[in-house]
């Protein structure tokens, strides 16, 4: 038979290998590769949760809002020479010295004061309250003159309210999402607060006829209020604590009243709580669910307090300029979580993270908010007046004429 001419290589074909070599790649191919439905869910997973941030911040997401963000962020850059610092103008109060995202904020007689951590100079702005208070909330500060008729709402970016109003300001306050509050005087009431929109216009009134406002704070959203209040009753003085619905319109009853207790300052934190600082007690309050719980000082004497992410920190003596003092941190529902004992008089406290700090004769004391372990301490200076804690090992000094910084480590 003929073959035609052609010729077939008679060498044996291996089949095997090269089957099995793709085999072994496709498994290998197949085992290192993570499914798609792995990567929708890790997909879906980011997008509701960036759907939930931006839920919750809807009130702060603004354009207006948002332009200031970036405007703070290119303000707040740069370096400066260092601490110490001397003050703009003659006196600072101690509650006009503040530490707020990690810069020291000062109000003195004549200017507020803005300064990074290198000592750069964010803002400078002048003033010509006789009385000045200041009210910090994010990168936006509310100064009002106490007793007075001026306020003035500024932020990194400049000056965005600057008004003076029909009645002289008892008090005043300032939201998280630039939303803020004045009490004032008002004819044939006792006083009267007035809630304005981040435009500056007015939104709603409330006016009290049973006690003198004393002291304001506002919620996250700026739609709900905390008020105290005194008068005197049956031959003593009474306190109360409001709170406040800015949209309903409705007249209400004090929520709590405390007898021969004075309230100082109140404070409302991001979830909820009331904080209502008094001269005999404090008041830890749950204004979502209406609880609250009363911490008695048991006769002895507040010589400074600091509220803090729902926190409380207490300086307490057993007569004013004790050579001994009493540190207590309050949780969130006032119970007591650390309690430092000191053979010194605290003058001054400061939180932030899991530190607190305490001021002493010439010196700061770092320990932990959740257990009491000192970390540390450091050098303050025989003039400091008052401390505000930069970061949970750093702290910024207020002397009589200067801002300094100092570490515990």
């Amino acid at each position: 038979m003929s073959d035609s001419g052609q010729r077939y290589d008679t060498t044996e074909i291996d089949t095997v290998r090269p089957r099995e070599e793709r085999r072994r790649k496709k498994r290998t191919h197949r085992e290192s590769r993570i499914p798609h439905w792995v990567y929708k869910i890790i997909l879906i997973l980011i997008l509701c949760v960036l759907g939930m941030l931006i839920w919750f911040n809807r009130g702060n997401l603004t354009p207006s809002n948002v332009l200031e963000w970036v405007q703070n962020s290119v303000v707040g850059m740069g370096i400066g020479d260092g601490y110490p610092v001397k003050i703009a103008g003659n006196s600072v109060s101690v509650g006009n010295f503040k530490s707020v995202n990690k810069q020291a904020v000062v109000v003195s007689d004549t200017a507020l004061t803005v300064l990074n951590s290198t000592a750069k100079e964010v803002i400078s702005r002048q003033h010509s309250f006789s009385q000045p208070v200041m009210k910090m909330n994010g990168s936006r500060a509310l100064i009002y003159n106490l007793g007075g008729k001026g306020y003035q709402l500024e932020s990194q970016s400049g000056t965005l309210a600057k008004e003076n109003g029909q009645q002289n300001i008892l008090a005043g306050a300032l939201a998280a999402n630039g939303r803020y509050a004045l009490i004032t005087e008002a004819d044939g009431y006792f006083g009267q607060l007035t809630a304005y929109t981040t435009e500056n216009t007015p939104q709603s009134h409330y006016w009290f006829s049973e006690y003198y406002p004393t002291a304001a704070a506002l919620n996250q959203d700026g739609t709900k209020a905390a008020v105290t209040g005194v008068s005197a009753k049956d031959g003593g003085l009474t306190s109360s604590v409001y709170l406040l619905d800015l949209n309903s319109g409705k007249t209400v009853d004090p929520f709590a009243v405390y007898t021969e207790n004075i309230m100082l300052d109140v404070n409302y934190c991001d979830d909820g709580t009331v904080v209502a600082v008094g001269d005999k007690l404090t008041a830890v309050i749950n204004a979502n669910q209406r609880t609250k719980t009363n911490f008695d000082y048991q006769g002895l004497q507040l010589d400074a307090y600091c509220v803090d992410a729902s926190r409380t920190a207490l300086s307490l003596s057993p007569y004013k300029d004790s050579a001994s003092s009493k540190l207590v941190i309050l949780d969130k529902t006032g119970k007591t979580t650390v309690s430092v004992n000191f053979k010194q008089n605290v003058k001054s406290v400061s939180l932030y993270g899991d530190t607190v700090a305490a001021l002493t004769d010439g010196r700061v004391y770092f320990y932990s908010a959740t257990t009491g372990i000192s970390s540390g301490s450091c050098d303050a200076g025989s003039d400091a007046k008052a401390i505000a804690l930069h970061d949970e090992s750093s702290v910024y000094i207020l002397g009589i004429s200067e801002i300094r910084l100092a570490n515990s480590r």
